[in-house]
Formats: C-alpha cells, sequence, structure tokens
C-alpha cells in the first residue's frame, strides 16, 4: 500500500495525507502493536503531546527501536508561559530521545484568553521561539478548537502550522483552511471521523441496519477530498483500524460535490 504526501505548508516537510493521532494509543494492550503498523505501513506523521499520558513515551520506544527514518512528530504544550513551554521542550525530546522536534504546538489555545496569554511577553510563543534558536525543535505550531483564534493565527505570520477540527459533522473551518493554504500554512485536521464518541455511536447504528452514506471510509474520504489540507490525524487505538485508514488513504478517489453534500447532510439529520 501507498499513502500519499502532501507538503506540510512552508515547513516543506513531506507527510502522509494520513497519520496517526496517538493521544490514546497508549491506552490499550495492543498500542505498542498499533503504532508499530502504522510506521511499518508507511505512515510518516505521528501526533501527540506532553499531556497525552504514556504517548511520547511511546513514541520514544519505537523511534528507539527502529530509528527516527522519514518520521515527523508532531507534540505540543499545553504550558501558556515561556518558561513553562521551553521546559516541556526538554522533557519532550528527552522521553522522544530525539535531538529536535520536528513540530512543537500550542496545545488548545481555545479561547481569546488563551490566546493573549500565549502570546504575550513571556509566552509560551516566546519559549517556543526560543527553542527554536536553540534548534532543539524546527517549527511551531498551534492546535485551537476555536475559529477565531484560528484565523488570529493563520494571519498574524507566527505560526507554520495549525490543528483544526475539520469533518462532514464540522466542516465550519473551511474557509480557514483555504485561507492558511493561501498563507502556505500547514493544515492538521483533528478528528476527520467526527470524534465526541460519534464513531462509536455510528457503529452501533451499522449493526442496527444502518445503511447510510456515513462509513469510516465516507468520512475519511470527506476530510482527504479537501486538497488544502496536509494531514488527517484519526485518533487510533488498535492495530485493525490502522490498516483500515491505510487501505483508505492509499485507494480512495477524492469525493465529489455530490456525495460530500450528501455527507454534510447526513452529518447534519444524525447530530443536530
Amino acid at each position: 500500500m501507498n499513502i500519499r504526501k502532501r507538503k506540510l505548508g512552508r515547513t516543506g516537510l513531506q507527510v502522509t495525507e494520513i497519520g496517526l493521532g496517538a493521544m490514546d494509543t497508549p491506552q490499550t494492550e495492543e498500542g505498542v502493536e498499533t503504532l508499530q503498523l502504522a510506521l511499518n505501513l508507511g505512515i510518516n506523521f505521528i501526533d501527540t503531546a506532553r499531556d497525552y499520558p504514556g504517548s511520547e513515551f511511546l513514541i520514544g520506544q519505537a523511534i528507539r527501536a527502529i530509528g527516527p527514518k522519514d518520521l515527523c512528530i508532531g507534540t505540543k504544550t499545553f504550558n501558556r508561559t515561556r518558561d513553562g513551554s521551553q521546559y516541556d521542550v526538554d522533557k519532550s525530546l528527552q522521553v522522544l530521545g530525539l535531538d529536535t522536534v520536528d513540530l512543537y504546538q500550542l496545545h488548545d489555545v481555545s479561547s481569546l484568553e488563551s490566546w493573549e496569554r500565549v502570546m504575550q511577553e513571556g509566552g509560551a510563543l516566546e519559549g517556543l521561539q526560543i527553542a527554536r534558536m536553540r534548534g532543539l525543535i524546527r517549527y511551531i505550531g498551534l492546535s485551537s478548537h476555536s475559529l477565531e483564534v484560528l484565523d488570529q493565527a493563520i494571519t498574524c505570520g507566527e505560526f507554520d502550522t495549525v490543528m483544526v477540527e475539520y469533518s462532514a459533522f464540522f466542516p465550519h473551518a473551511n474557509r480557514l483552511i483555504a485561507k492558511a493554504k493561501e498563507l502556505d500554512i500547514g493544515v492538521i485536521a483533528m478528528r476527520p471521523l467526527g470524534g465526541s464518541g460519534r464513531m462509536s455511536s455510528l457503529r452501533s447504528r451499522w449493526a442496527s441496519g444502518y445503511q447510510g452514506h456515513l462509513t469510516p471510509a465516507k468520512l475519511l474520504a470527506y476530510a482527504l477530498s479537501n486538497a488544502d489540507i496536509s494531514v488527517a490525524i484519526p485518533g487510533v487505538r488498535f492495530p485493525s483500524r490502522v490498516r483500515e485508514n491505510v487501505e483508505l488513504a492509499s485507494t480512495y478517489q477524492p469525493l465529489s460535490a455530490t456525495e460530500r453534500r450528501e455527507c454534510l447532510a447526513e452529518a447534519k439529520l444524525l447530530y443536530q
């Protein structure tokens, strides 16, 4: 299986258009197998964070076992201060077993108050800028669930990437994704299958005979059909899900406008 790659904005990094969201990967007995399979099948973008229990540690084990190869790690700090974010960078490097992290992001900056804190003098952005000058990280990003904050992050010129929620259930970031693309900012799409328990709910519907448009394959294809996205990062716990995702990413065709409208209409009907 051959996963296509896309450019992660102005970083120039070539990342597989489907990555692995590793927040919950360590929470199952199959976590090591899941991560190793993702790497063996060619996924080269792994999303993690300092605050995801065991996630950086699990990834560090894999890196020590097989080497960093062509791997791009994107991790994050919840700290809002200069000193706090620098501390987290040092801890990430230690746990991951790396000399440099490709992408370090400010985590879940989803209120204007948080935005002002990280952007002010002595804020977390300043800490990441210092870490970049020291050669500890290469690029700086931001994740957010606020369209208002994302708009400011995209236009301020300080961030190489943004992480946005994007799926048939949450298409509202379309305009900002296009804007980021215009400014050559990499876009990482989180929750491409819906998040918030929607996939578990849909699996229960399928078991009861549901035959609608919203299958995992169709939902992932919906996100990947947006050419302005650099990489989609479905969260994965089990090896079987990795195989499903990689098979789709290797074989899907972009959805037509009609198919996209059908997905949106059904997602809105099921989850008002």
